[in-house]
């Protein structure tokens, strides 16, 4: 899931059982203040990254940790929630469903859901499941050559894997009123499957969403009991065992017109808090005021079901614009839960002694990059030579970054397995002892000097040398092209503009690149680099694009990269392909027992490390929170960057009245 720039360090996301456990350190817990039921709790939202969609069903332009993890979530619950008290682990108790079951040598799943209900009382039923995957599965057709483009005929799913879930799901049918049952394609590792393809699903309310429009009847979607798959044809250019669905509808019908219908309303921000679809939820809160600035009001939703029950009167998110704004409410006091930029630390002893804060580093289970754009028809052949990314990389210097901009916290990022802030026994050996591509003007020089291209530091380097042999700039190069470069990044993060300046300069005067900055809200950012670009349908629109975060991994749990590196997927969005990666990938899904798990997980990241998908970043904490001490159930932060606003309890002066 796409992390969002919060205070200036960086956001964006499990992990099998084995996986490091993660724990939310520094500050520490604090002794349970004495508390009062009742109270508003409120929430700094990142720099200029409200959420500004609510449908839990959102395409790779909505699929970030401000939609889901910190806004949709808390009203609408997937049917296994991972995270468990800052472990990134799957956490049953507050799961709607019990523990997948396997059968069939793993080819086989049953669900059975818990007795949960909807806020308006009616139980949570396998038909309220299969709904979902009907709509998930017209979301995703590969029948529709639009799906995953920006003119996608409904919403979309970020998490879409070609070949993935639901597409490796030969049928799903309800079995009796609270059972689900899953036939695949194949036998899979049970722990990938439930942390990376089952941790997909939402359980929808299909009595109050199964419409095509508001006005009209409900149950409108494929049958609502079961679904049949059908074995793609070779043209959908997926594996020969995949599977789509056999009636998904069309634009104004079926499960694609319901999702179609969804998705608008989802888009239609100003009705929020007044539009009766988003009042019907399962999890412990319900809107009760939200406005397109981003203000969000959540209530206790008094049939929740799961436990402990919201405690609090009302959750309130607070939108800013710049980390300057949220630091100035921050001094006032008026905040429960805010961040301290790191170009403010020092001042962090005058915030615990004047306004009862305490810090606490928000550590997620994620990686810090962003992307090229391999698809881009100026850029994308420049990307595409392995020894530009080297030169680029090499280039980057993160030791300066964390220094400098990062008051010294944050470690090397060297692949797209988490390795911090401890020890992860996921992380290969290669990616935990020492820089992969350290940084080196030296190297950098040398690579693109010794591949054809004329190096004119301080000035504009082109290409010297076109061709394809040895020496030569590489396919699609033409004489004469320079190594100019337009990036988009989000505004608003001082630490984010810092980095950003620094690489430019380096760039320029060492190895004549030119990086061209422009900033925009991170909304805006991510949408015009998740927008589905394909090298069938290449994104001129930009190149390079850096939204402050990277990614943290959720709702594909374990590391194995499906989600982000597989040819195709909807949150590749640079369109990175190579069919070494894709087959990595693969093995890391069907490894038969753990020590096969770890070797084919090192053999994938080892791979990507040195071929530089993206562009590296230095990893740190998500945020630098500072909590009111008085904050009853707030640590430790959530590993997925998920919150838990129910455990909230209030303490004195941990609720301040909010301004107005």
């Amino acid at each position: 899931m796409i992390s969002m720039p919060k205070l200036s360090f960086w956001r964006m996301a499990g992990v099998a059982a084995a996986a490091a456990l993660f724990v939310a350190a520094c500050g520490g817990t604090t002794t349970a203040p004495k508390t009062t039921s009742g109270g508003i709790v409120t929430f700094a939202e990142g720099p200029s990254a409200p959420p500004n969609y609510i449908l839990p069903l959102a395409s790779g332009s909505y699929f970030s940790v401000t939609n889901l993890s910190d806004f949709s979530q808390n009203m609408y619950l997937p049917l296994y929630w991972f995270g468990n008290n800052g472990e990134p682990t799957l956490n049953e108790p507050l799961s709607v469903a019990n523990a997948p079951v396997y059968s069939n040598n793993n080819s086989q799943v049953t669900i059975t859901l818990k007795n949960w209900q909807w806020s308006n009382g009616t139980p949570i039923t396998a038909r309220d499941v299969v709904f979902w995957m009907n709509l998930l599965s017209a979301a995703t057709d590969p029948k529709s050559p639009a799906v995953g483009t920006s003119t996608a005929p409904g919403p979309g799913w970020g998490a879409d894997v070609p070949g993935g879930f639901p597409q490796n799901v030969i049928s799903y049918k309800t079995v009796g009123t609270n059972k689900v049952e899953f036939k695949l394609n194949g036998s899979y590792n049970p722990t990938w499957y439930t942390y990376n393809e089952l941790s997909q699903i939402y359980p929808m309310p299909s009595a109050s969403w199964d419409e095509l429009s508001a006005a009209g009847p409900v149950s409108l979607s494929n049958d609502a009991s079961a679904q049949t798959r059908e074995l793609a044809p070779a043209s959908f250019g997926l594996p020969a065992n995949s599977y789509v669905p056999v009636n998904p509808g069309t634009g104004t019908s079926g499960a694609l017109g319901v999702a179609q219908f969804l998705n608008t309303q989802s888009q239609n921000l100003s009705s929020y808090a007044t539009n009766p679809l988003w009042q019907v939820v399962d999890g412990p809160f319900k809107l009760n005021q939200f406005t397109t600035s981003g203000f969000v009001k959540m209530v206790p939703n008094k049939n929740y079901s799961g436990s402990p029950k919201p405690s609090i009167s009302a959750f309130e998110e607070l939108p800013f614009t710049t980390d300057t704004a949220e630091f100035n409410a921050l001094r006032s006091g008026s905040l429960s839960i805010g961040y301290i930029p790191v170009q403010d630390l020092a001042q962090k002893a005058a915030l615990e002694k004047n306004q009862g804060y305490t810090l606490n580093y928000w550590y997620d289970f994620g990686i810090v990059y962003f992307p090229y754009n391999f698809t881009n028809p100026t850029a994308g052949p420049i990307f595409k030579q392995l020894y530009f990314r080297q030169a680029f990389q090499s280039l980057v210097n993160q030791p300066q970054y964390i220094k400098d901009f990062g008051a010294g916290i944050g470690t090397i990022n060297n692949g797209p397995v988490p390795g911090y802030p401890v020890k992860n026994p996921d992380e290969s050996p290669l990616e935990a002892n020492g820089q992969v591509y350290p940084y080196s003007t030296t190297k950098a020089v040398s690579l693109l000097k010794d591949n054809g291209w004329t190096v004119k530091p301080g000035g504009i380097t082109v290409c010297g040398t076109p061709g394809t042999a040895s020496g030569d700039c590489g396919a699609g190069i033409a004489a004469g092209a320079p190594l100019t470069f337009n990036m988009l990044y989000a505004s608003g993060a001082t630490e984010l503009t810092n980095q950003m300046e620094a690489m430019q300069s380096t760039m320029k005067s060492v190895a004549g690149i030119t990086i061209n900055l422009k900033t925009a809200p991170f909304s805006q950012v991510i949408s015009t680099a998740f927008n589905g670009c394909t090298f069938a349908t290449p994104c001129s629109g930009w190149q390079l694009a850096d939204w402050g975060g990277g990614w943290v991994y959720s709702p594909d749990y374990f590391p194995t990269g499906g989600e982000l590196f597989t040819t195709g997927a909807s949150s590749n969005n640079g369109d990175y392909s190579n069919p070494i990666n894709d087959a990595n990938i693969v093995a890391t899904h069907t490894a038969a027992n753990q020590t096969a798990e770890i070797a084919a997980l090192f053999k994938y990241e080892d791979f990507l490390a040195k071929q530089l998908p993206v562009v590296w970043m230095p990893n740190g904490p998500y945020q630098l929170t500072m909590y009111k001490s008085n904050l009853g159930g707030f640590v430790p932060q959530g590993i997925y960057d998920e919150i838990y606003p129910q455990k909230y309890t209030c303490g004195t002066g941990a609720c301040p009245t909010p301004a107005g």
